[in-house]
C-alpha cells in the first residue's frame, strides 16, 4: 500500500512538523510520497536529506536574529521574513547550516512543493528535481507570505505561499497514487479558518496581484472544505491527521523559543500515531 505524507505548513507553528520529521528519522520510518506546503516544504526536504535536528534550528535558533525575521526587515527590505537569508545565506553549501543537497538529490523519494502563481492565482506543483545546488527558489516561493513578504521569483515568475491556493493538497497525493494519506496540520483539526483573517491582506494584495488576491479571498473556504473532506477520510481509515491539541501561543510569525520548543515536542510525541497507521 502506498502512503503519502503532507505537511501543510503554518509559519512558526510548523515547529510541530519539525518534531514529526525528527520522529520519523529517529524511528527509520520511510514514506516515499511527500508533499510540502509553505514551511512544510522546508520540513520535508530535510526529511529527505535526513538532517535530523536541522529544521528545529530554523524555528528556535535563527528566528531570534533580526536578519531572519523582523519589522526592521519589512521596513527596509520589504519582507518580514528574509527568504534569501534563510534559504541562501544560511543554507547554501559552505554556509552556517547548509542543506545537504547531495543527500536530497540521491534520494528516490517523490517530493512535490506547492506554491501559488501570483499572476494567475493558481497552484503550481514543483517536482523534487526543481531543487539543485545553489538553487532553492521553489521552496522560497512556497513559503512567501503575501503582504508580509515580497513575492519570490522562480524563472521570472512571481510566487506566493502555496497555502493560498491549495492549503491541504490531499487530492494531489491521490493523483500521485497514494492509497492512504498522513497530513500534518499545525492547528487543532477542529479549528476551521475564518475568512475575516484574510480581508485586509486581500485588499492590499489586490493592488499588485489581483488574481492572487482573489484566490486569497477564497482561502478559508478552500481550507475548510479540504479539512472537512480529510476528516471524513480519517473516519474511513484512509487518512491520518497529525495535529496539536494546542498551538502553545505560537502563530505564523510569533516565536518565543520556549513556545516553539513545546510545539516541536508535541509534534514529536504525536507522530507516534504514524507508526500504528502504517503497520
Amino acid at each position: 500500500m502506498k502512503y503519502a505524507l503532507i505537511d501543510v505548513g503554518g509559519g512558526m507553528r510548523d515547529a510541530f512538523g519539525a518534531g514529526v520529521v525528527d520522529y520519523l528519522l529517529d524511528n527509520n520510518i520511510e514514506i516515499d510520497c511527500l508533499i510540502g506546503v509553505s514551511a512544510g516544504a522546508s520540513n520535508l526536504s530535510n526529511y529527505i536529506s535526513k538532517q535530523r535536528g536541522r529544521v528545529l534550528r530554523y524555528y528556535n535558533k535563527y528566528p531570534q536574529r533580526k536578519k531572519y525575521m523582523s519589522l526592521r526587515e519589512l521596513i527596509f527590505h520589504g519582507s518580514y521574513l528574509n527568504m534569501k537569508y534563510i534559504y541562501e545565506e544560511l543554507s547554501f553549501p559552505g554556509k552556517e547550516d547548509p542543506f545537504d543537497i547531495e543527500a536530497y538529490t540521491a534520494s528516490d523519494k517523490k517530493f512535490t512543493i506547492v506554491a501559488t502563481n501570483a499572476l494567475t492565482g493558481e497552484p503550481v506543483y514543483f517536482p523534487k528535481e526543481s531543487l539543485r545546488p545553489y538553487y532553492m527558489e521553489p521552496i522560497e516561493a512556497s513559503g512567501t507570505i503575501p503582504v508580509l513578504c515580497k513575492p519570490s521569483f522562480v524563472e521570472g515568475i512571481p510566487y506566493y505561499d502555496g497555502g493560498i491556493s491549495d492549503p491541504i493538497p490531499w487530492r494531489k497525493a491521490i493523483e500521485q497514487g497514494a492509497e492512504r494519506i498522513i497530513v500534518i496540520i499545525t492547528k487543532r483539526k477542529d479549528d476551521f479558518r475564518s475568512p475575516d483573517k484574510d480581508k485586509l491582506a486581500v485588499r492590499i494584495l489586490s493592488r499588485s496581484y489581483p488574481k492572487a488576491a482573489e484566490t486569497l479571498s477564497r482561502r478559508a473556504e478552500t481550507y475548510n472544505r479540504e479539512l472537512k473532506e480529510l476528516i471524513e477520510m480519517e473516519k474511513e481509515g484512509k487518512a491520518l491527521i497529525i495535529a496539536p491539541d494546542d498551538t502553545c501561543g505560537v502563530t505564523t510569525t510569533k516565536h518565543r523559543k520556549e513556545d516553539v520548543d513545546r510545539m516541536y515536542e508535541k509534534g514529536y510525541q504525536t507522530a507516534s500515531l504514524i507508526k500504528t497507521f502504517i503497520m
